[in-house]
């Protein structure tokens, strides 16, 4: 607190004031740390109907902002206080990962009402290409893991993602069994 104090000036009774207690304070910062590490996906603007393109660039802005090594020690951080700290967890989804996915969401539908792809719940897909374009590289880099990823490799993980997403695994024949319902 003193700390924070020094940097800011005031005192203990306006931050208190303003903030309730330490927890509280801290909650604000993350979220302001969230939220000024996400001003580059406020900017993103999709370019033309050239789907692939689009999403590996927005994959790209995606890793920019969550596989930098701040961002990382900041996910370290939530993950071990999220207990202790009412909210935390929730604020840390709401202005991290959920907006992302939101950003995608929203392309994701456009692509749909544009007649680009055909989606049950553009939400939903947005949800799994995210975790698809990041997880394996965000899960190393938050574990410390002795295979830390290239910058080649998580742009290859992201085209890998992308391309697995809009063509999938396998051809079905026209009525095709649908996994869902086998």
């Amino acid at each position: 607190m003193e700390d924070v104090l020094a940097e800011v000036g005031g005192s203990k009774s306006t931050m208190y004031k303003h903030f309730g207690d330490k927890t509280e304070l801290f909650r604000a910062a993350v979220e302001s740390l969230l939220d000024e590490g996400t001003a580059p996906l406020r900017s993103f603007t999709p370019g033309g109907t050239d789907l692939t393109s689009t999403l590996i660039a927005l994959g790209e802005h995606f890793a920019t902002v969550v596989l930098n090594p701040g961002s990382i020690a900041l996910h370290r951080l939530v993950t071990a206080e999220a207990e202790r700290v009412p909210g935390l967890g929730a604020a840390f989804f709401e202005h991290g990962p959920a907006f992302g996915q939101a950003v995608l969401g929203r392309y994701l539908r456009q692509a749909c009402d544009a007649g680009l792809i055909a989606l049950p719940d553009p939400v939903k897909a947005a949800a799994q290409l995210y975790q698809a374009m990041l997880g394996d590289a965000q899960m190393r880099l938050l574990t410390g893991a002795p295979n830390q990823p290239t910058g080649a490799e998580i742009r290859e993980s992201i085209v890998d993602a992308v391309d697995f997403f809009l063509h999938g695994v396998s051809r079905r024949p026209a009525g095709g069994t649908d996994a869902r319902r086998a």
